[in-house]
């Protein structure tokens, strides 16, 4: 946003900055008890929203003004967030004496090492021109030169230009500290800020005192680099080692995972879940060091984890953790303690991954905060556990008009809307693995000719654990509905990208890793409105549990039906032929198993529904 020029020159010469109101605020009443928090923003006489905002910047000079100007658009973006903030029900008092608020020593310790650490890696690194350009692009900088000793390391010229430019920066910031008027630092302190969570007030007094801590940082940095100018051996201060890594730190060591060959990496899935837990443990408490989080204040977030609702708007989303919760829940649903104990889980695997690299080993007696801490979840009566189908609930989805009339709902992603309750039910495969599914692994062994669902992560896919990659084969019925020929239909239309090409092209999903959560919610409403399957208790992922009944009722051990489902249990299932057992074990098994009757009594798939849903895409395109 500060890239944007609101820049205008008057008929006087004099540049101005001209910003509109976001249509939110525009000519909106503002509350009387926000006017004089907000005033710049109020048109006094009538107590509404100005629709545009005008300050003079007090220069006809050109090049003087567009510093100016960013600098400006930086302040009243930040301004108009906190009014759109402040009008949507965020809290007046932020700043100073929020959990996790550093100190001003704190802050300007902070400047100083970050500008400390780019002026090592400058001197260290020296001109960057001479790592980028060829001999002949070398020839078109005279003035460039080489330190002559490798690569790294300044030329001569280079500390001379660096020399003059540090004394200037250090005589304007001297003088804006002399006046005590932070405004030249104004983008650094919110660039600050907003790295740590921290809320960006302009009229509270904790933005000022934040903003003065890094104008006298950025003092102090300049003269310890003009000391190094004069060959002195300035060290870049670090951090206190006695209180560890910032928990933002210890998540970026633990989301690189293990580098060994084989060592473990979190899947896409958890590290957004963990990111969101790093997220509103900063929202409540500040991106704290390890030593400084202890067990109250990780028992304080658990209960402030506790009060969020389990299903928010997107407006509450956005929200950070204190204002969401600040706001009225009373018509929300609480979380349930699983999902509190799944943040405290991760955040506990975060730290304990920073112990393991002995990051903590400086802080005296530390314990991991988050261990212990997860609530007991009593399942006692509980109704959310997932039951299967009941043959009524499968007459009522197969009778629906995707399997009687032919429809392909667009939301449903055509086809994936016929195949992926049928695939589900007859090979016990969660959602997500069917909808990552390929052309290609829907493939015929070579050896045994069984045709089979190679479920597993080459192509980008993702899996839940290493028991769910596993080869499952085709059931008899899913052949017989047409499974095979829809495949052919799909090669005969030439895809881009051949057999590697999606399985099911009409699905949309922003994330490759989770192909299917678009088409989640879609099912969600088909089975409610259009199958009238209204049970909360009966999902997608109900037509796996109505697999392992069938497969119980068919009398396959469980070990072999662990194997088709990708379930840990059974003795372990390995990625080969199910750990010990053959592929044409596992299809005698899979024949075993009869389909339910709403499926036996489906006609054969048709390419009709395929055909008008491709129409229809090419109408839109």
């Amino acid at each position: 946003m500060a890239a944007l020029s609101y820049m205008q020159r008057r008929s006087s010469g004099i540049y101005e900055f001209r910003k509109r109101l976001p249509l939110e605020l525009a000519a909106k009443p503002v509350p009387p008890h926000l006017r004089s928090r907000l005033g710049e923003l109020v048109n006094p006489a009538t107590g509404l929203f100005k629709r545009e905002l005008t300050v003079s910047l007090k220069t006809a000079d050109h090049k003087l003004a567009k510093r100016l100007d960013l600098r400006e658009a930086v302040r009243v973006t930040d301004l108009l967030a906190l009014a759109l903030r402040l009008m949507n029900g965020g809290a007046l008092d932020e700043g100073a004496g929020h959990p996790g608020t550093p100190s001003p020593e704190q802050i300007e310790a902070d400047t100083i090492t970050a500008l400390l650490e780019a002026d090592e890696e400058e001197r260290e690194e020296g001109d960057p021109r001479r790592h980028e350009q060829t001999p002949e692009e070398r020839a078109a900088w005279p003035d460039l030169t080489d330190p002559r000793f490798g690569k790294k390391g300044m030329a001569e010229g280079h500390l001379e230009a660096l020399g003059e430019h540090i004394a200037d920066l250090l005589r304007e910031y001297r003088e804006a500290l002399a006046r005590r008027n932070p405004e030249i630092v104004r983008g650094e302190l919110h660039t600050y800020l907003k790295a740590r969570q921290l809320p960006i007030d302009p009229s509270s007094p904790f933005y000022r005192d934040a903003g003065l801590a890094v104008l006298k940082g950025h003092v102090k940095a300049y003269e310890m680099m003009g000391r190094r100018q004069a060959g002195d051996d300035i060290p870049t201060p670090q951090p206190s080692a006695g209180k560890g890594p910032l928990l933002s730190e210890a998540y970026d060591l633990w989301q690189k995972g293990s580098p060994a060959r084989g060592g473990k990496q979190s899947s896409p899935h958890t590290l957004r879940e963990a990111e969101r837990a790093v997220r509103y443990f900063t929202q409540w408490h500040g991106d704290l060091r390890l030593g400084d989080i202890g067990k109250e204040k990780a028992r304080d977030f658990r209960n402030a984890l506790a009060k969020m609702p389990t299903r928010m708007t997107d407006k509450q989303r956005a929200l950070p953790l204190r204002e969401l919760l600040a706001g009225d829940l009373r018509a929300h649903e609480p979380v349930h303690a699983a999902s509190v104990n799944k943040y405290l889980n991760l955040l506990s695997a975060i730290i304990s991954a920073a112990e393991k690299e002995g990051l903590v080993d400086a802080v005296p007696g530390f314990t991991n905060p988050f261990k212990g801490l997860a609530l007991t979840v009593d399942r006692r009566g509980e109704d959310g556990r997932r039951a299967p189908f009941a043959e009524g609930n499968l007459k009522a989805i197969f009778g629906t008009g995707v399997y009687a009339a032919g429809k392909r709902p667009e939301g449903g992603g055509g086809d994936a809307a016929y195949w992926f309750p049928l695939i589900a039910l007859l090979s016990g495969a969660r959602l997500n693995e069917i909808a990552q599914l390929r052309i290609k692994d829907l493939r015929q062994d070579a050896e045994t000719g069984i045709w089979l669902f190679d479920i597993g992560t080459e192509g980008g896919r993702a899996i839940k654990t290493a028991s769910s990659r596993r080869y499952v084969p085709v059931h008899p019925e899913l052949e017989r509905l047409g499974l095979l020929s829809y495949r052919q239909s799909l090669l005969d239309g030439k895809p881009k990208g051949g057999d590697e090409a999606s399985l099911w092209p009409d699905i949309k999903s922003a994330d490759p890793f989770y192909r299917s959560t678009a088409w989640s919610k879609w099912f969600g409403r088909f089975l409610r409105i259009e199958a009238g399957v209204t049970d909360s208790n009966l999902v997608f992922h109900s037509f796996r549990h109505s697999f392992k009944r069938m497969a119980r009722d068919a009398g396959v051990l469980e070990e072999t039906h662990d194997a088709l489902t990708g379930h840990v249990g059974g003795g372990g299932v390995g990625r080969g032929y199910g750990g010990g057992l053959g592929l044409k074990a596992l299809a005698d098994a899979m024949g075993s198993i009869m389909a339910p009757q709403a499926v036996r009594a489906l006609p054969k798939w048709s390419r009709r529904g395929s055909r008008a849903v491709r129409q229809r895409k090419a109408a839109k395109e």
